[in-house]
């Protein structure tokens, strides 16, 4: 499947969702915009190919993830800086980094960086799995 239909059916689920918002109006603004994007992001992973033989296991010993409400909490200088605008980064020992909010009590992260950083470590411990920042080398 080539990336412009990639693209095309993520817009379309993006404005499906902003239509479906439109007409609710009792949704809040952030379950609004979470749904948009799982779907999106589910949509455009639905449209890859099936690989029914696909058991790949890894195995991270020792994984600490860290939850920050301020980038001053980052333990590397680069992510510290707010003009980098990293939302998270995985390190070499086995943490992953991201910003965190408490809502109701609770502790939320955003998935998507969270996910995101998971890849690192995964490709980091298997070359088999894509670097998540290099996606578009695979044509995604």
């Amino acid at each position: 499947m080539g990336t412009n239909r990639l693209v095309w059916i993520i817009w379309i689920a993006v404005l499906l969702f902003a239509l479906h918002w439109l007409l609710s109006g009792c949704a809040s603004t952030h379950q609004t915009y979470r749904e948009a994007a799982f779907r999106a992001s589910h949509t455009a992973f639905a449209s890859l190919p099936d690989d029914p033989a696909l058991h790949e296991i890894i195995c991270i010993e020792g994984l600490i993830v860290h939850i920050v409400g301020s980038r001053t909490l980052f333990d590397w200088n680069d992510a510290q800086d707010a003009k980098n605008g990293l939302a998270g980064y995985a390190s070499s020992e086995n943490g992953i980094w991201v910003f965190g909010k408490t809502v109701g009590g609770k502790i939320v992260v955003n998935p998507t960086v969270l996910g995101h950083e998971l890849g690192h470590l995964l490709n980091w411990k298997n070359p088999k799995m894509a670097n998540p920042d290099t996606l578009e080398e695979l044509g995604l």
